[in-house]
């Protein structure tokens, strides 16, 4: 669902057009006003209108809209406008190759915030991101279960599903602190909208110092250039595992799982060239 990304939805198209094909995609459209859905270059636009920011009914409407659409897809992949997914070029030509051969019926993807290194320019959206950012970090949060083959009951922010996480060669890079002018223009645009209640979203309604703090931060970590990606035994393998243990069942009847949020492993890693290859879409 999207409102008011002229930043990150054109990365986001170019990337899924060369994914799965235009035709495939679907863009929940709530409100946005700044002509960024006009022209989606063969999406769909599923126009909403505009209304305070409801976590709830927005989780509610893509399951709804996701059990629909398995109607007439084998798989069906949800994800933010500020989400890139992959399956590891090693092994897929793109999201197409990895859906046909997918066995499961829910993948949890491996969850990499994309950062924005210390000394790096500014991130240009009508470049590829692959050859603008070199390193990223695991994120816990960003481990969500995107792909899917059935109906699945997701709790809040898609962090955890019906059923314990699966993983296997399926990647999220997480654009939000790719860019620091960038996600403090995005940040202005979530402080000022209306939100259904007091809790909702509050990270997304923090100060501009608060993302200056977390931006510079994850760029200011040690770099080990030499580690990447999928680096056995690696920050991110060893991150993933402590991931999976932590994972409890019994949540609640609704959402039984609960899943560690807010986990960031260090130091950066690589993005490999074959990620950085499929990224500069």
């Amino acid at each position: 669902m999207v409102y008011n990304e002229a930043e990150k939805l054109p990365i986001w198209l170019r990337h899924y057009a060369r994914q799965v094909g235009l035709a495939h995609c679907y863009v929940i459209d709530h409100g946005s006003d700044d002509g960024s859905t006009e022209a989606l270059g063969g999406a769909s636009r599923i126009a909403l209108p505009r209304s305070p920011q409801d976590n709830d009914q927005r989780l509610a409407l893509v399951a709804d809209l996701t059990r629909g659409l398995l109607r007439y897809y084998r798989r069906v992949a949800y994800v933010d406008a500020d989400e890139l997914l992959l399956a590891d070029p090693a092994g897929y030509r793109d999201l197409n190759d990895y859906a046909e051969r997918m066995t499961a019926d829910a993948v949890t993807s491996i969850g990499l915030e994309i950062v924005h290194g210390t000394g790096e320019p500014p991130l240009e959206s009508t470049r590829g991101v692959g050859g603008q950012r070199g390193s990223v970090i695991f994120s816990s949060s960003m481990c969500k279960t995107n792909m899917i083959g059935r109906g699945v009951n997701w709790a809040p922010g898609w962090h955890a599903h019906d059923a314990a996480p699966r993983f296997d060669d399926l990647y999220l890079f997480h654009l939000r602190h790719a860019d620091l002018d960038q996600a403090l223009r995005r940040l202005a645009i979530t402080r000022a909208m209306p939100w259904a209640s007091e809790a909702a979203g509050r990270h997304q309604r923090n100060d501009d110092d608060w993302m200056r703090g977390v931006v510079s931060h994850f760029g200011g970590l040690p770099f080990d250039v030499e580690t990447g990606v999928t680096q056995p035994d690696g920050p991110v393998a060893q991150a993933l595992q402590a991931f999976v243990a932590d994972a409890t069942p019994g949540a609640t009847p609704a959402h039984p799982w609960s899943v560690p949020l807010a986990r960031y492993g260090r130091p950066r890693v690589a993005i490999e060239p074959r990620f950085r290859k499929a990224l500069d879409a």
